[in-house]
Formats: structure tokens, sequence, C-alpha cells
């Protein structure tokens, strides 16, 4: 690949955009999800900068253009969060740029989104997790595995991510509990566990049971389409069943999906007496501040102030 010196038009880079995203890649010392993160977020970036191209922009890039991409996640509706993710993933490559002497750092000094306090996500109330699960089928397989899949959830805070990674040998008998190891967010290795409670995991057992699955190899939850059949199930297929489930129970609200469900269990395990270390320990937050706003939603809703008002 021919280098492309920091005089060089934003065209150029473009053309090259592909290689120099695959060498970047390569370059980062870091776990498997954060690279799928760094490439998807480096292949919205190749999709805004065709269309600048398109439109007749192709001069130098400077920071101006990376200060318009900003704006441009923003129009696009994603959270601060999401659009946070895919900043850093630009910083990062145009840090690398610059120290092979490519193209200059011409994101340097951008600023992130502003992030809320708090989570952009609801938890389900108990009766709608009740009529969430009751409301599932179970005379087919696909009725069995949803139903797994979402008492799992609700009973131990997983990830959507982490749901549809694991395999069926991550379930292990131990002499005092039955333990699912995950993989966490931003690790390489399965380290992670979760207690399965007989109630979480007797579904699995029944699911498995009926699949007529031992191979420890095999993906824990897996399509029952034509088109895709025992193939690992996708993060999207998963979200869109909690959430077309949720629609049947007249959940309409947008501020309630999948991974309201990771949600639901911190708050009603808070509410139940567990600690907020315990609760740290399950979901696996690398900072006990992330957990301490589920402690401090559910002191606001139990104490608040306005029920101390009689008029």
């Amino acid at each position: 690949m021919k280098e492309i010196t920091p005089r060089q038009p934003a065209g150029t880079l473009a053309a090259n955009l592909d290689q120099l995203i695959e060498s970047f890649l390569l370059a980062q010392d870091v776990g498997i999800m954060s690279k799928l993160v760094y490439r998807r977020a480096l292949k919205r970036f190749k999709e805004f900068m065709s269309l600048r191209e398109a439109a007749g922009g192709v001069g130098y890039l400077t920071k101006t253009d990376i200060v318009q991409y900003k704006s441009h996640l923003l129009a696009e509706g994603l959270s601060p969060r999401t659009g946070n993710l895919y900043l850093t993933s630009v910083r990062q490559f145009f840090k690398y740029l610059e120290s092979n002497r490519i193209y200059p750092d011409v994101s340097a000094g951008l600023k992130g989104f502003k992030r809320s306090y708090g989570f952009n996500r609801d938890p389900l109330t108990l009766r709608q997790a009740r009529d969430l699960l009751s409301s599932i089928d179970t005379s087919d397989i696909i009725g069995l595995r949803d139903f797994a899949m979402i008492n799992l959830m609700l009973r131990t805070g997983l990830r959507t991510m982490e749901v549809v990674g694991s395999d069926v040998g991550d379930i292990r008998q131990t002499s005092n509990a039955t333990l699912l190891y995950v993989r966490s967010k931003g690790k390489d290795a399965k380290d992670d566990f979760v207690v399965l409670t007989r109630e979480a995991y007797e579904p699995i057992a029944r699911y498995l049971a009926v699949r007529r699955c031992t191979d420890p190899r095999a993906a824990l939850f897996v399509s029952h389409s034509n088109n895709n059949k025992d193939r690992r199930i996708t993060t999207k297929t998963l979200r869109f069943e909690v959430k077309q489930k949720l629609l049947g129970i007249g959940v309409y609200s947008s501020r309630i999906s999948a991974h309201s469900l990771r949600h639901t269990f911190a708050t009603m395990a808070l509410q139940n007496g567990a600690t907020i270390e315990q609760v740290r320990d399950t979901l696996r937050h690398q900072n006990i501040t992330t957990t301490q706003i589920y402690v401090h939603t559910t002191d606001r809703l139990e104490h608040a102030a306005e029920d101390t008002i009689k008029i």
C-alpha cells in the first residue's frame, strides 16, 4: 500500500481506508469484543466518508470534518454511550495513523457526547416480569428456548451478548451450586460466572432435553428456523423476541427492551435485600459507581420526598 503523506487529500485516505482499518486492528492489543466494536465503528465512519466524497467534499480532512461526523452520529439518534464508542474508535484510529506518519490526527481534542446520570432503559415491574414469563407458550421447542433465555436474563442479569455467546459446556456443576461461565464485556476468556438457581437452570435443562443436545461445544441457544437451523442465535434475534413478547403483554415503552431484563434483575435483587456488592459481582461491573445508580433509583422511589406532602 502506498504511504499517504499528511499533505495528501482525504480522498486518498478514503481510497485506502479498508487496508488502513485492517492494519489498525492488527496493531491493537485489545480483546476480541473491543476489536469488533472498533470494526463496526470504523465501518460507520467509512460510510460517512463515502457520503462526503459523493457530495464533492474530497479536500483535506480536518477537525471540522470530524466534528461534522459527530453531528452526523447525533442526527442518527444514537445514545451518548454508543456515540462515544464510535468517537473513541475514530480517535484511536487517527492516533494510529499519525504515529505511523500516514495522516495527521485530526480528531485530537474532540470532546465526547455528554452522558446523563442514570440509564436509558427502565426495569420491568414485578407484575410485568411475571406476565412476560407466563405469556410464553412452551408447547414447542422455540417457546422452550425463549422461556429459558428470558427467564435466565431476569434471574441472573446477563447481557444479550453473554446469553448468545454461551455454550452447553459452560454450565458446570459444583458441590454447592450450578454455574454458568460467561465471557464478560471486554474479556477474551469465559472466566466469570453467574449462579443458576433451580428456577433458572430447569428451563434450560428442559430445552436441551427436547433438543437432544449433549455436545459441550454446541451453542446453548440456537435458531430453529429453516434457514438457520441449529446455528447460534444472534443478539438481534434475541432482542427481537424479547421486544415482541413485551409488546404482547402491552408494554410499548421505548425505554423497555431486552437490556431492561438486566436492570430488572438488579432492581429486584436490591429490593429483596441483596447488597450492592452482591449485585455488582453478579453484574460484573468494573466500577461500583455504576451499580450505585440502581441504589440511588431504588432509594429515591422508596423514600420519595413527594410522599410527605399531604395537602
